[in-house]
Parts: structure tokens; C-alpha cells; sequence
């Protein structure tokens, strides 16, 4: 998946763009149309007979549809709502990649309520009749803020009888009460990473969205492999479809899908929709060139469900550390910091004590997370 880094951004656009934040002053230009080199996005319609699907709006000539590196499909495999990343580098066609956020089999259903257990996560779903307790699955889904954190709102479950999947476990998820050896993973799975490889030996830290490769044991998800997921710096046009996570009062960056974030400039082009209305919660497909938005388009079928439980606050007062490290409090609130946490004017988790500060974030589960601080 992708990588990004908020330092590369802010350099670009300083050197680039004159620093700008978004003034919507000017009249941008909606950009030049034509197809992303790279998408990512859901699956609108699948056409078998003539080897196409649409993703965000785009018809793509299907070359290869594949699961990892050594898993490979065909496009009948593929069903709409389905999370996908798709290449157009080569002249053969779109080598589509699927990106489910979990896979593993199901463990129980309550057709009654709409739920069902996948990778000790219960979600909230109409599974299909064809789909029974014990059947391998693919979830396609996307954040969701709900009373108990960060969960999932899904948007398929596609059933697998292939090798490829039988006995493969994965799930992605925003990490929360990382120790040493365990953390928890979106709707609450336990994760032991205590044998796991930690790909690009990053540092792992509360709010990361990650990719979690293992084995169910029990309850705990026995974790062989970690990788950080993050978006991608790239020179290249990438058109990314997601839920607004967190925008900062002044509009000029936002966060997508729990995982990247995005600047926007006096010359991003809106669709469907002013900067208004860039807003926590609503649905949005964002074309970006290293990391800066050159359009978001606004998806107004979006039907709130995974922004019912969006929040967000603003502070100001004397910052005061605490004994337990990732936390302090603004007027007796208590705030948390993770790996999103931006720090402005020099700021610092070391040097934040009685410091008079400025701080925005979001609520989830009741919690304060800090998204950006700043000198008042």
C-alpha cells in the first residue's frame, strides 16, 4: 500500500504552491480530464462480458486481478462494492488489486440483528444467504466513528472457495492501547504482535491505520506480519475514495479514511460542492498530486452512516503533562496523542508542559485525540 510524509507535503507546497491555505479567493479551474494512473476505490459495476469494471466513475479494461503478490484471479471473481487498487501502467490493460480490509472466515452470523463475527470483529451487515458460519470472506469496508472507537462501515462481503484465501487471515484497523507485545485493532479484535515482522521496521504508535497478516487463536489475532498503511507522495495522479476523518478549522488539510493526509491549496478544484463543505464524515473522492489535492469531488449519495458519530473540538488554555505518556490536559480535559498528531511553532510532547497552546481534534468513544497543536 501507500506511504506518505507530512514533511514532503509541507516542503512541496511551501516551495511550490507559496504555502498557500486554501484561500478560496481565486476561481480554480476544474482539472484537465483524464483517467488516473493510479485509483483507489470501490467497485460500481462489473461487466464480465466485456472485460471492464468501474471504479469512481472510470471504465478500466481488466489485464489481471490479484490478491497480494502470488494470488491471482479473473474478473468474474469480482463483484460491485468490492475494494480495489488499480495500476493503468501497463499497455496490456488495469492490473486490478484487490484491497479487502478483512479476510478470514466467518465465526457467526445473527441474521436477526444483521451482524456477523469475522477476526473476533462483530460488524453490521446483510450477509447474503449463500454465506454460512465457517465460510472464507472477503470484507470491503470504511472507517467508522461509533460509540465504542474507530469501527467499520462495510460495504461488501464476497464469499471465496479459491486456495488463495482458504486459511488466510488479515485485517486492517486504527491501533488503540499499544503495549509492548499486544494492541487493539478497530471494533476491538486483540492483535499479538510479539512475533511479528514489522514491515520497513517502522515504529509502531496509537492511531496508525495498519495491515495485520496472522492467525485467529482464540480470541487474539496472533499477528505475523505488520505494515503501516499510509498514502503516497507520488508524481503521479492518484485518485483516493474515502470518508473525511479530520479537517482542520481553516480547511487547508484533511485527513482521509483514518491514514493520509491532504493539503488543500487556492487552485483545488471542488465538485459537487464548495469547501464548505469539507467536513468530517462526508464521502469524498480526492485526485492529489504529492499529497496536495488538485480536486475533491463531493459523493452526495453518501448516507451518513459513517459520520453519525463524527466529532470535533477545540481547546485553548495551559497544557499540562501527566504520568502517562501520550496524554495531557487543556482546562482539566484530559487529550491524547498519536502518530497523526501534528505539532506547530516548535511544539513538542517533551517541551508542551505549561506551554499556552491552541489545540483541534476529534472524538471518538469519548476520547480527545489531538490532531494539531499550536502556540495561542
Amino acid at each position: 500500500m501507500n506511504k506518505i510524509t507530512l514533511a514532503a507535503l509541507i516542503g512541496l507546497i511551501l516551495t511550490g504552491c507559496g504555502g498557500g491555505g486554501g484561500d478560496d479567493s481565486g476561481s480554480p479551474q476544474p482539472p484537465v480530464e483524464t483517467k488516473p494512473l493510479a485509483v483507489q476505490g470501490t467497485i460500481n459495476a462489473v461487466n464480465v462480458s466485456a472485460n471492464t469494471i468501474e471504479v469512481n466513475g472510470y471504465s478500466y479494461d481488466v489485464a489481471s486481478v490479484a490478491y497480494g503478490a502470488d494470488t491471482q484471479y479473473s474478473i468474474k471473481d469480482l463483484q460491485k462494492n468490492m475494494m480495489v487498487a488499480i495500476s493503468t501502467s501497463s499497455k496490456a490493460g488495469a492490473l486490478v488489486q484487490l484491497e479487502p480490509t478483512m479476510v478470514g472466515m466467518v465465526t457467526h452470523i445473527d441474521r436477526a440483528n444483521s451482524t456477523f463475527v469475522i477476526n473476533g470483529a462483530t460488524l453490521t451487515f446483510s450477509l447474503d444467504q449463500n454465506i454460512d458460519v465457517n465460510d472464507w470472506v472477503m470484507v470491503s469496508s470504511l472507517p467508522q466513528a461509533t460509540e465504542t472507537g474507530l469501527g467499520y462501515k462495510v460495504l461488501s462481503v464476497v464469499k471465496f472457495e479459491h486456495e488463495g484465501i482458504a486459511n488466510h487471515y488479515e485485517i486492517e484497523g486504527q491501533i488503540s492501547n499499544l503495549t509492548d507485545i499486544q494492541f487493539n485493532l478497530g471494533a476491538g479484535t486483540n492483535i499479538d504482535y510479539s512475533n511479528a515482522r514489522i514491515e520497513d521496521n517502522a515504529t509502531l504508535q496509537n492511531g496508525q491505520w495498519v495491515e495485520v497478516k496472522g492467525q485467529m487463536n482464540g480470541d487474539t489475532f496472533d499477528a505475523s506480519e505488520v505494515d503501516v498503511e499510509t498514502y503516497d507522495a507520488s508524481d503521479n495522479d492518484n485518485e483516493i475514495e474515502g470518508v473525511v476523518t479530520w479537517v482542520s478549522n481553516d480547511k487547508s488539510q484533511f485527513e482521509l479514511n483514518a491514514r493520509g493526509r491532504f493539503m488543500v491549496t487556492g487552485s483545488t478544484y471542488f465538485e459537487d460542492g464548495t469547501k464548505a463543505n469539507l467536513n468530517i464524515g462526508v464521502m469524498v473522492e480526492v485526485t492529489a498530486v504529492n499529497g496536495i489535492a488538485r480536486e475533491i469531488e463531493f459523493e452526495n449519495d453518501f448516507d451518513g452512516e459513517t459520520g453519525n458519530q463524527w466529532r470535533e473540538f477545540e481547546d485553548k488554555g495551559i497544557a499540562s503533562s501527566i504520568a502517562d505518556k501520550g496524554t495531557f490536559t487543556v482546562n482539566r480535559n484530559l487529550i491524547h496523542i498519536d502518530a497523526y498528531t501534528e505539532f506547530d511553532d516548535g511544539l513538542n510532547e517533551d517541551n508542551l508542559h505549561d506551554q499556552r497552546i491552541e489545540v483541534e481534534g476529534i472524538i471518538i468513544n469519548g476520547k480527545k485525540i489531538a490532531r494539531e497543536i499550536e502556540r495561542d
